[in-house]
């Protein structure tokens, strides 16, 4: 398996946390859960065959994209395909700062994943990143072509990059009040250039925050990674800001359609993305 990952400096650091680039990938299984992540990610896939979105963990296909496609911020897990021999390009964004490149409001990415031409002109990144040789090359051509497109409107409003560093770690009402805007505008501010609510968002960056207690720095691509041990959830639910262990389970319910165990028992390495066992996997 090929990995490589790339963190863009600024000017482009400031709207793209990072770029990974992956190839040869023999995953056992042929399904898996993304739990919601926190971003907007734009996806080059460099290979030919079409990636399955499905309507559930058992059900049928819900569509296939080709050639390249953007995913919104997700509130609930979505399933995807875990195709063999996959090569695949992703473009993750900070909070916001795929605003600047789709030129319209995120909230109408949310909850949904697009065929990238549907939402912007985007012919020619595919080929650029094809056209390098190294990954190396195929970052630099990515982050050219990104800067050609986001051109004069580089930057992240700042009232969205302040709440979006500090939500997740503190009460909404006295982050937003802290801004000296009106939370109705904040409201409104935030959906258009992160896709959700700022409390939404503050749930997202908590429960992500939960997972990386879970898992550590550990990722392991190939998901050969062992199933988590018995967690001592009460003292977890108070080490990352939730009320109680029953409100850490509500939430863990919301965000990843499972229970607490279920997720310790399905995780093989990566805290976001869970294998899904079907009778065609070996």
């Amino acid at each position: 398996m090929e990995l490589a990952i790339h963190r863009p400096a600024p000017p482009l650091g400031l709207h793209v946390e990072m770029m990974t680039f992956f190839a040869g990938l023999d995953p056992a299984h042929q399904r898996q859960k993304l739990i919601p992540d926190g971003a907007i990610e734009l996806i080059v896939d460099l290979g030919e065959r079409p990636k399955k979105l499905y309507a559930s963990e058992h059900g049928p296909i819900a569509t296939a994209f080709r050639g390249a496609w953007i995913s919104g911020m997700q509130r609930r897990p979505i399933i995807i395909e875990a195709q063999p021999q996959a090569s695949l390009f992703v473009i993750r964004f900070r909070p916001g700062g795929a605003h600047a490149l789709v030129r319209h409001d995120a909230e109408t990415l949310t909850d949904s994943v697009f065929t990238l031409a549907d939402v912007i002109d985007a012919t020619s990144l595919r080929d650029c990143i094809l056209e390098a040789a190294t990954p190396a090359g195929r970052f630099a051509a990515a982050e050219a072509w990104l800067l050609g497109r986001i051109g004069p409107r580089l930057g992240i409003d700042p009232v969205v990059r302040h709440l979006a560093a500090r939500l997740g770690r503190g009460r909404v009402r006295d982050l937003v009040e802290a801004t000296g805007y009106s939370d109705r505008h904040v409201r409104a501010l935030f959906r258009r250039h992160v896709g959700v609510s700022p409390k939404q968002f503050a749930r997202i960056e908590r429960f992500r925050g939960l997972l990386r207690g879970l898992s550590g720095v550990v990722i392991d691509m190939e998901f050969r990674g062992a199933p988590l041990p018995p967690q001592d959830w009460a003292r977890l639910a108070g080490a990352h800001g939730y009320a109680d262990q029953s409100h850490l389970v509500h939430e863990f319910r919301a965000m990843s359609d499972m229970t607490p165990s279920a997720y310790l028992s399905a995780y093989r390495g990566l805290e976001n993305y869970l294998p899904i066992v079907t009778d065609g996997d070996s």
